[in-house]
């Protein structure tokens, strides 16, 4: 899946995470997408953009499908994850991301897939991310101490995101608390 946007990755790899514990119909996924509570909190996806994501998943070898007939209505296409696409997500559950800018959601949905296999998986997750936000904070420290004194816009930007990663910190500190 290197090919593609890493916006169109994320979806991808939520997708196959949802697949991972039983085979399911589109519109299964995007209602289990819709519920409250669990990923609906960081993640949202249109329908349309569902199905074809879930075709060109298929496409690629990272899903099967096929049509059951339930009840003796319209067939529907159920989804099943293949080995590969096993292969992809647990890969992408188990890596940090790699800006702040992707803890809001694409953190926060690995973190829901870690959680849900295992608590090993979580805490490994959260301390890899833990250590690459120590990393963050002390470039972003680095360039701070770089500034001439009148660079007063620059010293705030990189002020505001030191405030970011501490906070994610934060957050990082509080899971390792709860798992």
């Amino acid at each position: 899946m290197a090919s593609r946007s890493n916006s169109s990755l994320q979806v991808e790899s939520i997708l196959l995470g949802l697949l991972s514990k039983a085979p399911l119909h589109g519109y299964d996924l995007y209602k289990s997408l819709r519920q409250p509570g669990g990923l609906s909190l960081v993640w949202r996806i249109n329908q349309s953009n569902l199905y074809a994501i879930l075709d060109k998943l298929e496409k690629d070898g990272y899903l099967t499908s096929e049509y059951i007939i339930v009840d003796n209505s319209h067939p529907r296409k159920d989804f099943r994850i293949t080995a590969k696409g096993i292969d992809c997500f647990q890969q992408w559950m188990r890596e940090p991301v790699q800006t702040g800018r992707e803890m809001r959601q694409i953190f926060m949905a690995k973190l829901y897939f870690a959680l849900k296999d295992d608590l090993t998986t979580a805490e490994q997750l959260v301390d890899a991310q833990y250590l690459l936000g120590i990393q963050w904070k002390n470039d972003i420290q680095s360039n701070l101490d770089e500034l001439l004194p009148e660079q007063e816009y620059e010293r705030l930007v990189f002020q505001s995101r030191i405030f970011q990663v501490s906070a994610w910190l934060q957050l990082l500190d509080t899971c390792k608390g709860v798992i």
